[in-house]
């Protein structure tokens, strides 16, 4: 059949070329939505300390406000001095101290708390208000795990608490039992002293300030791990788990209006929802995205625990010949076991800047301990005192072996299974004939415990091989970013990109560890960062990290 060039029909008959016009106009509506919706503002509400709302942002300066993943994003909100909300914000004196903001877009709330306000003048006579604020993950960052948080401070036994099983459900549980100590506690005074119904808390979730959401211990299928803390806050206690696991906390305001965040739900508005997700898919057994080409594709790999129990192995396996999200018409996100969006660098592309960080591994053999494992040095005891007290009953010495004991204590104690070491070889041989040779784990105290396994695979993970890129992207040029259905990926997502000087063809896949939103009066747009910050940054903020560390392994050492 032969079809004109001028016909449009393009030789159908009239109901299926109808049916396609159809179909041809609610795509082209939807695009249009879809692109003016990316051209919104984002919605900034301004709440005070009881989240008792004050109004909407309107005429702003400038803003920008940053997701980060496992941490605290920053936010920062410049309006002119004589705003009404500057004015609010300023007349603290009258009002409850704690200011709050949220910032809806795309489908991702950012929700935080103002760290200061500055009042400026410029050099032109221009008089600003600049509010940085810090989101709401920091509040999980300053919860501390007693060791016992069902008891009061001066009575704390056992002398560290201690849970062991898998990642997500492990952490969710320490952070749920030292909740239940700030919103109910028995043994401190209520945030309201004159308020009595305070004093003796609430067991009604609903009622609290802060909420987890709650999962199923047997549908868990991260790796085991264990957490242990003595004073630690959460964020130290989790912060190699969640690493190693690529598992992504997600802290989330609940606003009234929302739908409940779980089927029991019934918040308080400004309820923060706290979760931990796994949007990696690295240890689910349908794989998940992790490298690959433009000419096969993205390679779908699962990942295990070698025999050493440190080491990694990910092997190939086939790809998903159908994922049931993808064929549902509007659908929009990222299925862990087989992402697909990819940005090309080129000269017509939605990449407006790039950068590739590579950093090798930084050690082949990872050592820990100090302290001989438990039953090591008590065994010894038991013997030096035995063999003293035989001899010693011969000598009309009967107490012999408790005086040998004392004496030679301090030559033999943790000296005999007090440290242990652990290679891996496969690093060695990918490092080739010269390398950086040996890390010390912090954390590994006693040596060859459930414990000092972990720490070692942390140290493992501190010096592993790290590969981080940024892209600074046009959004919708072609993927939308936006959450919970509002764009093609967000915060945690595996996406796939192409740099220039890489070897041709080359994709690196990567999780989102970092979006940025700003904007202001002449421009907005998305900034985005994969793969581990880390590989990047500077010397002196590297030295700061480590001091950090230290302090901390330090005042753990000092509680223990």
């Amino acid at each position: 059949m032969s079809v004109l060039i001028d016909d449009p029909t393009l030789g159908l008959d009239a109901e299926t070329h109808q049916r396609l016009e159809e179909i041809w106009q609610e795509a082209q509506g939807q695009r249009d939505q879809r692109i003016a919706k990316r051209r919104e503002k984002p919605k900034v509400r301004i709440w005070d300390g009881d989240w008792k709302f004050i109004g909407t942002v309107h005429g702003e300066i400038s803003g920008s406000f940053s997701w980060k993943m496992n941490d605290t994003g920053a936010g920062e909100l410049v309006l002119p001095a004589d705003h009404h909300i500057s004015r609010w914000v300023l007349d603290y004196k009258s009002r409850k101290k704690n200011v709050h903001v949220t910032v809806d877009k795309d489908g991702a709330r950012w929700g935080g708390r103002l760290r200061r306000a500055r009042l400026t003048k410029d050099k032109d006579g221009k008089r600003l208000l600049v509010m940085p604020f810090l989101e709401d993950y920091e509040e999980v960052k300053r919860i501390l795990m007693w060791s016992n948080p069902f008891l009061p401070a001066i009575v704390q036994f056992p002398r560290v608490s201690m849970l062991a099983g898998p990642s997500r459900w492990v952490l969710k549980a320490m952070l749920m039992m030292n909740l239940i100590r700030t919103e109910n506690s028995l043994w401190a005074l209520p945030d309201d002293p004159l308020d009595i119904s305070q004093w003796f808390g609430s067991w009604d979730m609903n009622s609290w300030s802060k909420v987890i959401k709650p999962s199923s211990l047997l549908l868990d299928s991260t790796p085991w791990t264990i957490a242990s803390s003595r004073f630690k806050t959460w964020h130290d206690m989790a912060e190699d788990t969640l690493s190693d696991a690529e598992l992504m906390v997600t802290t989330r305001r609940w606003l009234t209006g929302d739908p409940p965040p779980y089927p029991t739900a019934n918040l308080r508005n400004g309820t923060l929802v706290i979760d931990i997700v796994d949007k990696s898919g690295r240890w689910s057994e349908d794989g998940h995205g992790a490298g690959g080409n433009i000419f096969s594709g993205i390679w779908n790999t699962i990942t295990t625990i070698a025999g050493n129990g440190v080491d990694n192995v990910d092997s190939m396996i086939a790809v998903p010949e159908t994922v049931p999200e993808y064929g549902i018409a509007g659908w929009l996100g990222t299925v862990p076991q087989r992402p697909y969006v990819t940005y090309r660098d080129g000269s017509i592309t939605g990449v407006e800047a790039a950068e590739f960080v590579w950093e090798p591994s930084q050690a082949v053999q990872v050592v820990g301990g100090g302290h001989s494992a438990p039953g090591v040095n008590e065994g010894i005891s038991a013997a030096v005192q035995l063999v003293g007290n035989i001899i010693g009953t011969f000598a009309f010495v009967p107490s012999a072996g408790t005086i040998a004991d004392t004496l030679l204590r301090p030559i033999y104690e943790d000296t005999i299974a007090a440290f242990m070491s652990i290679k891996s070889t496969s690093r060695s041989m990918e490092s080739g004939w010269s390398h950086y040779d040996e890390y010390f784990a912090r954390g590994s105290d006693r040596a060859y415990t459930l414990s000092s396994i972990i720490a070692m695979r942390a140290g493992f993970w501190d010096t592993r091989e790290r590969v981080s890129h940024q892209l600074s992207v046009r959004d919708g040029a072609p993927w939308f970013i936006g959450d919970n259905g509002e764009g093609h990926f967000f915060l945690g997502d595996r996406i796939a990109s192409t740099i220039i000087g890489l070897p041709e063809g080359e994709m690196v896949v990567e999780q989102v560890s970092s979006l940025t939103f700003a904007w202001d009066r002449d421009s907005m747009g998305w900034d985005i960062e994969l793969g581990d910050p880390r590989s990047g940054e500077s010397g002196l903020d590297r030295i700061i990290r480590e001091i950090t560390k230290l302090t901390s392994a330090t005042t753990a050492l000092g509680l223990t």
